[in-house]
């Protein structure tokens, strides 16, 4: 039965998959409008009380290419950027700010590389240049690009990991110290470069235990204090209470060394805190008061039977 439960979950989660993987819509340079953003879930305490729901809002757009969002980051003044299966980029700011707005148009990409480069998984960024790092899975290829969205480098892994096509850098970060950590979807082990991996250079390694069986990482980032926050998400058995046959969990872990484990512990369960959904997106914004709002967004793998939802949960490291 067990077996069966597996199996199940599995097709379930290919026919949700299957318009993101396979269909392929013509690149468009526009800009998309008509982006809008609905409280659907209203603040509420957790069962852990480091942690507390500010809120759950679900986004919706009128074009074919809006959804898919698997990787983000934030910015200043309430700002994120949000990047999605089909090349795409959304800048918007906070929903619970006065006034939100919101902007999506086609992550640029060297020239010739815009069918190549268009399925994004990762995401992270230099604050102080403003320069930020794209991961694409399948051809697993790392993209630099400056804080105006131009293309300014790509590194084609594929010398230097084992990874199948249908994987990639789903977690990346780059550290406070100019480092970046990477983690493969799936994979026991992860990547460090010491600096920019666009620049060259061989990665260390470390194995990545995960805190509960059957979650991968799908994203990833540093906490004030130096700590790693990871996003994970496994396929759960679907039945009539339990759909999308998604589960999730936050997990907390110190920063990975060459050679070393990397094992964060849970310090969340999500699945009775937020509505269940393909959570793959993760930023972080540290508050006045030594606090942390934490956004987690999800993918809805262009299915009419799934949602983009952006929730908004606020940790307290001191308790």
């Amino acid at each position: 039965m067990r077996a069966i439960g597996r199996l199940t979950a599995a097709l379930a989660v290919a026919l949700l998959c299957a318009p993101g993987t396979w269909l392929r819509s013509p690149v468009e340079p526009a800009l998309l409008p008509d982006i809008t953003a609905t409280l659907i879930v209203d603040a509420a305490p957790t069962p852990v009380a480091q942690w507390e729901l500010a809120g759950v809002w679900q986004y919706r757009g009128e074009s074919s290419h809006f959804g898919g969002f698997s990787a983000m980051f934030a910015l200043e003044q309430g700002r994120f950027m949000a990047f999605t299966d089909r090349g795409y980029r959304m800048t918007f700011t906070a929903p619970d700010l006065p006034a939100p707005r919101m902007a999506m148009i086609r992550q640029a990409v060297p020239p010739g590389q815009e069918y190549i480069l268009t399925d994004i998984e990762s995401a992270t960024h230099d604050p102080a240049t403003g320069s930020y790092w794209l991961g694409y899975e399948q051809v697993h290829t790392i993209q630099r690009s400056t804080i105006a969205g131009r293309s300014d480098g790509v590194r084609d892994l594929r010398d230097a990991v084992r990874w199948p096509d249908n994987a990639g850098a789903e977690a990346m970060v780059r550290l406070a110290d100019g480092r970046f950590v990477i983690v493969p979807e799936g994979r026991r082990e992860g990547l460090i470069f010491t600096t920019d991996p666009i620049g060259g250079g061989a990665p260390a390694t470390f194995r990545f235990r995960s805190p509960a069986q059957g979650y991968v990482a799908t994203d990833m980032a540093q906490l004030p204090d130096g700590r790693l926050l990871v996003l994970m998400r496994k396929l759960a058995r679907p039945s009539r209470t339990v759909w999308p046959p998604f589960s999730a969990l936050l997990a907390i872990g110190e920063v990975p060394q060459a050679g070393d484990k990397f094992a964060p512990a849970i310090t969340l369960p999500l699945d009775r805190v937020i509505p269940r959904e393909n959570y793959e997106g993760l930023a972080l914004r540290p508050r006045r008061d030594g606090r942390v709002d934490v956004w987690v967004m999800s993918d809805d793998n262009f299915s009419i039977i799934q949602r983009s939802l952006l929730a908004k949960l606020v940790f307290d490291p001191q308790i």
